[in-house]
C-alpha cells in the first residue's frame, strides 16, 4: 500500500468480526435502506440484520452449548491470549462507558453493512481500495456520546490533529484528520437523526451517502446488475450475507504479476472468462439447530451463461429429459463413508482440459488419442466414445477390512447418444469397445515388473476384471444397468455390484440429501459419524502417522486429533451440493454440516 493504514485495517477487521456474528436481512429488513445508500460500484459488501433479536437464539442453541462444552474451547477460554482479549475488551468498554450488550443491541442490533470500493482510477490497484461502514443505531444518542468520547481522548493524546465539521446539503458531518506523518488517512462520518451512521476513509463516499439519503445521487448497490438475482437466491435466514462484484476480483487479478508459465496463463485466462461472465456473487451463512450451511449463489449474464452451461455447469444440471431411466448409480454399499453424485459432460470437459495443455502436449495427446481409438475397436475417442459416457456419474470411498479405503467410480453408458455417430467395428457397442480397451490397459500394467510379478495375468471374476496380483485398478462393465465401474480394488468393485441387491443400498446418503439439499442432484457427502468411529478404532495408527508427517511429538498429535474428533462428533455429516437454475442464469452451491441425528431428534421432540 502507498499509505500505511494499520489502525484503519484493525478497525475494519474488528467491525467485520462483529458483523459476521449478526443475522442477515429478510425482505423489507432495515439493511435494505443501508444497501440503497451504498454505491453500486462497491466491490464487496457484508450485510447483517437483527442482531438484537437473533443473538439469544444463536448463543443459546444446542450447537453453541455443545461447542462451548468442548475441551478445546475451554482450554482456549482459559488461555493467556483469551484472558488478554477479554481484559482489553473490558478496558475499552469501561473507557467508552458502555456495555457489550449496549453495543450489540443499541448500535449494531438493527442493521449494519460494510462495503469495500475499488479506486475509480483503473491505473490504481487494490491497495488503494476504500471502505464504507453503514449502520442503523437504535440509540443515536449513545452513538453520538461514544463518538465524542473517542474524539476527545484522541485529541488529548495528540493522535487526532483536528476535527473538521462541515455541511453538505444542510446535513452536518465531520472529518477526523491525523498528524502529518502518522500514515493514517482522514476519516469522515455522518450521523443522521434517525440513527443511520456512515463512516469512511474517503470523504466523497460519505458525500454520496448524504446525497442518497436526501433522495439524490446515482444508482445504489441494491440496483446493481445481478444483485437482486443473487440476493433472492439466498434462502432461509442467513446469519450473515456477503455480495461480491466479479469485476472487483478481476481488478485484483490484473494487479498480480503476469504468469510466465504457458499453462498458468491458460488457467488464468479461463478464470477471467468465468468471472467476466458473472454478474454478481452472493453468500449466506445459516446457523440453526438443524444445520450449519454456507450458501453460494452466482448470477450470470444470460448470453455468457449459455456458453458455459454445456461444460462448466454440467455437473450441477438436473432433470432426466431424453435420458431414459437412470442407472442405479447411487446403490452404494453400507461400508461407504463418503460419496458423490454429479453430472459430467465428458466430451466438453475433455476438450476444456485439453485446451489448457501446452502446444507440445497437444501433439502428444493427438498420438495418445490415435492409440486409444485403436484399442476402442476403431471408434474415435472424441466423436464416438466420450459422447456415450454420462452424463450421470457417482463415486464413493468405503472403509474395507484391513484399514483400507478403496475408491469406486461409476458412470452411465448412454449408448443411444452414440448410435448415430460413425466409426468403429460394425455391430460393436460402446460397452464392448471400453471392455476391449480397459483389458488392454490391464495387460500393459501387468508388464510393470517393479510392482507386479512377471507372471501376472488379467483375470475376470464375477464380471470384475483385474490383475491376479495386488494392483490398485479393476473395472466392470454392467451392460444391463448401463454402467462403467472403475475401482482401486477388485473386491470393492464386486461389492458395488452386489449392493444392487440390497434394498437399503445408498440409504445413508439419500437421507442426508433429503435433509439438507433435496433439490440438488450434484453432491459430495462425508459420513462424519462413521469416520469418527473409524478414527477411534485406529487412533494409535493415526497419531503415529500425524506425528511422523508433521515432525511433532506423539502427545501433541494425539491432542490435536482428539480436539478434531470432539468437534466432528457434534455433526452427523458434511456435504457440498450444487444446482443450476437455467431460466434465471443462476448457479448455487451449498457447503454444510448436519448435527448428530440423536441430537436433532431431541431438539425436534422438545419443539412444541
Amino acid at each position: 500500500m502507498t499509505t500505511a493504514r494499520p489502525r484503519l485495517l484493525a478497525r475494519t477487521a474488528l467491525l467485520a468480526g462483529l458483523l459476521a456474528l449478526a443475522p442477515a436481512a429478510r425482505a423489507g429488513a432495515p439493511s435494505d435502506e443501508l444497501l440503497r445508500l451504498t454505491p453500486a460500484r462497491a466491490g464487496a459488501v457484508l450485510v447483517v440484520d437483527d442482531l438484537r433479536g437473533r443473538w439469544d437464539a444463536l448463543a443459546g442453541s444446542r450447537l453453541a452449548r455443545e461447542f462451548a462444552g468442548l475441551p478445546a474451547f475451554a482450554a482456549w477460554r482459559d488461555s493467556p491470549g483469551a484472558r488478554d482479549f477479554f481484559q482489553a475488551r473490558d478496558r475499552i468498554m469501561g473507557f467508552l462507558q458502555v456495555t457489550p450488550r449496549q453495543v450489540r443491541d443499541d448500535l449494531l442490533g438493527d442493521a449494519a453493512a460494510l462495503a469495500l470500493l475499488m479506486p475509480d482510477d483503473p491505473a490504481l490497484d487494490a491497495s488503494h481500495a476504500r471502505g464504507l461502514l453503514l449502520l442503523k443505531a437504535r440509540d443515536p444518542g449513545l452513538l453520538r456520546r461514544l463518538i465524542d468520547r473517542v474524539n476527545r481522548a484522541q485529541r488529548d493524546s495528540g493522535e487526532l490533529e483536528s476535527l473538521v465539521e462541515s455541511e453538505r446539503g444542510g446535513t452536518p458531518y465531520a472529518t477526523r484528520r491525523f498528524a502529518e506523518g502518522s500514515g493514517q488517512l482522514p476519516e469522515t462520518y455522518v450521523l443522521f437523526p434517525d440513527g443511520v451512521f456512515a463512516f469512511s476513509n474517503d470523504e466523497p463516499l460519505v458525500h454520496e451517502v448524504i446525497d442518497r439519503k436526501a433522495g439524490k445521487g446515482g444508482a445504489s448497490f441494491a440496483d446493481a446488475s445481478g444483485f437482486r438475482e443473487a440476493a433472492e437466491g439466498l434462502a432461509g435466514r442467513p446469519v450473515a450475507r456477503a455480495f461480491v462484484d466479479p469485476a472487483a476480483v478481476l481488478r485484483v487479478l490484473d494487479g498480480l504479476p503476469a504468469q510466465e508459465d504457458p499453462n498458468g496463463r491458460k488457467v488464468a485466462a479461463a478464470a477471467r472468462e468465468y468471472l467476466g461472465a458473472m454478474d454478481r456473487a452472493g453468500a449466506g451463512l445459516i446457523v440453526e439447530e438443524g444445520r450449519v450451511q454456507l450458501q453460494l449463489v452466482q448470477s450470470f449474464k444470460p448470453d455468457a451463461f449459455r456458453r458455459l452451461a454445456g461444460s462448466v455447469f454440467a455437473p450441477f444440471q438436473t432433470g432426466d429429459v431424453g435420458l431414459g431411466p437412470s442407472p442405479r448409480l447411487l446403490d452404494f454399499p453400507r461400508s461407504a463413508v463418503a460419496a458423490a453424485s454429479f453430472r459430467v459432460d465428458v466430451t466438453g470437459l475433455y476438450r476444456f482440459v485439453v485446451g489448457l495443455a501446452s502446444d507440445a502436449d497437444q501433439a502428444r495427446l493427438a498420438k495418445l488419442e490415435a492409440i486409444a481409438s485403436a484399442l476402442l475397436l476403431g471408434m474415435d475417442l472424441r466423436e464416438r466414445v466420450l459422447p456415450a459416457l454420462g452424463p450421470r456419474m457417482s463415486a464413493y470411498v468405503e472403509a474395507a477390512e484391513g484399514g483400507t479405503f478403496p475408491l469406486v467410480a461409476a458412470i452411465e453408458i448412454n449408448e443411444g447418444a452414440a448410435q448415430s455417430l460413425p466409426g468403429g467395428r460394425a455391430g460393436a457397442t460402446t460397452a464392448e469397445a471400453l471392455d476391449n480397451a480397459l483389458r488392454a490397459v490391464l495387460t500393459a500394467l501387468s508388464l510393470d515388473e517393479k510392482r507386479v510379478p512377471p507372471t501376472a495375468q488379467v483375470r475376470v471374476r464375477d464380471g470384475v476384471a483385474s490383475l491376479d496380483a495386488p494392483y490398485p485398478f479393476a473395472f466392470a462393465i454392467d451392460p444391463q444397468a448401463r454402467r462403467l465401474i472403475l475401482g482401486t480394488s477388485a473386491a470393492a468393485v464386486a461389492r458395488y455390484l452386489e449392493s444392487g441387491a440390497d434394498a437399503d443400498a445408498g440409504a445413508r446418503f439419500r437421507d442426508v440429501r433429503d435433509a439438507a439439499f433435496p433439490d440438488c442432484e450434484a453432491f459430495a457427502c462425508a459420513d462424519l459419524a462413521a469416520l469418527v468411529a473409524l478414527a477411534d478404532e485406529h487412533r494409535d495408527r493415526l497419531v503415529s502417522a500425524l506425528a511422523r508427517r508433521q515432525g511433532r511429538p506423539a502427545d501433541d498429535a494425539a491432542r490435536d486429533l482428539a480436539q478434531a474428533l470432539d468437534l466432528a462428533r457434534l455433526f452427523d455429516a458434511a456435504y457440498v451440493a450444487g444446482r443450476v437454475e437455467t431460466p434465471r442464469a443462476r448457479v448455487e452451491h451449498r457447503v454444510g454440516l448436519l448435527p448428530r441425528r440423536e441430537a436433532k431428534a431431541e431438539a425436534e421432540a422438545a419443539t412444541p
